[in-house]
């Protein structure tokens, strides 16, 4: 009897002392361990949020929902959450209770961020709050917005794009079965009558002028040839010469104009006061300068003339080199 009594105490023991460390485990795992304040949130909407819904002042845990209270007002229905927090907290006054998930999968809780004020909210106090952004709605919204740009936007313009495709590749089919394919056809016809029979004639012709230009070249007259260019050579080179000396004397002559100019302007106070005995020397030099110029324009002339004529000879043999040929048997006979 004794024993069954010692086994009866220890068994109670045991069980109460099981249901104290059940009742700590909960009160543990939602976070109300000691006395607790009530604070209030409103919020537009409370999905993911019920009871036993942790709270937490910047990652740390300082509560839960204790309840949710729906209320209706002018602008909607709104729910007003009641939070129990831990006795004696400081809130301060600007802090935001947000609803939060850490992740895709994550449970949804509360999290206070700490505001700046200096002023703490009064136990009963509501606090501000924030709500979830809702990742599955703001795609819907996302994909709802996509399917009107398709549909408004960018089916039309794919539309006229078709459209406007269609038409070009209408048109270009067209012009080249009216239009491209007629005129190959002339220019290819053109080609076979006309351009091609001319093209056979010219060659014809060329290699008949090269033929009489093999045969005018031949061994008795390439000496004669070869001569007369090189006369014609030095004839130029002469005359290049005489260009240049002439141009050279011009030069020179608008060199010592320049430097009578230079003498005029440096001395420009003694030849005022000889200006009237210098008048006859200026008017002869004028002269001498106008017989000058008078001789230059003839010489250039008869210059020009004679590039003229050496010209229309060279023309003349280059047409018909056989001349020269004529002209120096020709030439023969009357020679002494």
């Amino acid at each position: 009897m004794k024993r069954d009594t010692v086994n009866y105490v220890m068994v109670g023991a045991f069980v109460v002392a099981m249901a104290l460390a059940f009742v700590v485990l909960l009160l543990t795992i939602t976070g109300r361990s000691g006395p607790t304040d009530t604070y209030y949130v409103d919020y537009e909407n409370v999905a993911g949020l019920k009871f036993g819904t942790g709270v937490y002042y910047e990652g740390y845990q300082v509560g839960q929902i204790e309840h949710i209270e729906p209320q209706a007002s002018p602008d909607g229905m709104r729910y007003r959450v009641e939070l129990s927090i831990t006795e004696g907290w400081q809130i301060p006054a600007d802090s935001i209770a947000r609803v939060a998930a850490s992740g895709l999968i994550s449970a949804v809780t509360i999290e206070i961020v700490e505001g700046e004020a200096t002023r703490m909210l009064e136990p009963g106090a509501t606090i501000e709050g924030a709500g979830k952004a809702d990742l599955v709605a703001v795609l819907n919204r996302a994909a709802n917005d996509f399917r009107v740009l398709s549909e408004d936007g960018l089916l039309p313009v794919l539309d006229n794009l078709n459209r406007t495709i269609t038409t070009l590749s209408d048109e270009f089919l067209s012009f080249r079965r009216d239009d491209l394919t007629p005129f190959v056809k002339m220019v290819h016809e053109r080609l076979e009558q006309d351009v091609l029979v001319e093209t056979r004639s010219l060659l014809r012709h060329l290699d008949e002028s090269a033929r009489g230009i093999q045969a005018m070249v031949a061994d008795g007259n390439q000496t004669r040839v070869r001569d007369f260019l090189v006369h014609m050579d030095e004839v130029a080179l002469n005359l290049n010469g005489l260009i240049g000396r002439i141009e050279d004397t011009r030069v020179e002559m608008n060199g010592v104009l320049t430097s009578l100019g230079s003498v005029v302007s440096d001395n420009h106070a003694a030849i005022k006061n000889t200006v009237e005995s210098a008048d006859d020397s200026m008017t002869e030099l004028e002269r001498a300068l106008r017989t000058i110029n008078q001789h230059l324009g003839t010489i250039m002339y008869d210059i020009e003339g004679s590039a003229r004529n050496m010209n229309e000879f060279a023309r003349s043999v280059r047409e018909n080199p056989a001349r020269l040929i004529r002209q120096s048997a020709s030439a023969e006979p009357g020679t002494p």
